[in-house]
């Protein structure tokens, strides 16, 4: 399987060629990685978008911690414990009828 890397912006386009390994692992190409800031342990959410084309998009984890904190600051003193638990026991009890 060859994966094309194109992408565009201030450098104009970048078009990369990259291989699947016999382990399923692809290297983005090095000029991919400085273009986006990509570096080691860099996580990415991959998603195949049809059979020929898989989409590969970075993760910004400090955006996705900061979310974590407002919304627990949203819902902090607004819900005991006890009823958290209840409200997941519930939905638990329900899934479970679904199915």
């Amino acid at each position: 399987m060859l994966l094309l890397i194109l992408l565009s912006g201030k450098m104009g386009a970048i078009v990369e060629t990259t291989r699947m390994s016999t382990k399923g692992q692809v290297i983005i190409p090095q000029k991919t990685r400085k273009f986006t800031h990509s570096e080691k342990e860099t996580l990415f959410v991959v998603t195949p978008i049809d059979r020929n084309t898989i989409m590969l998009k970075k993760m910004n984890t400090q955006q996705i911690v900061q979310e974590l904190h407002n919304i627990r600051g949203r819902v902090k003193n607004k819900m005991t414990e006890a009823q958290i638990n209840a409200v997941v026991s519930k939905s638990r009890t329900e899934a479970k009828n679904r199915n």
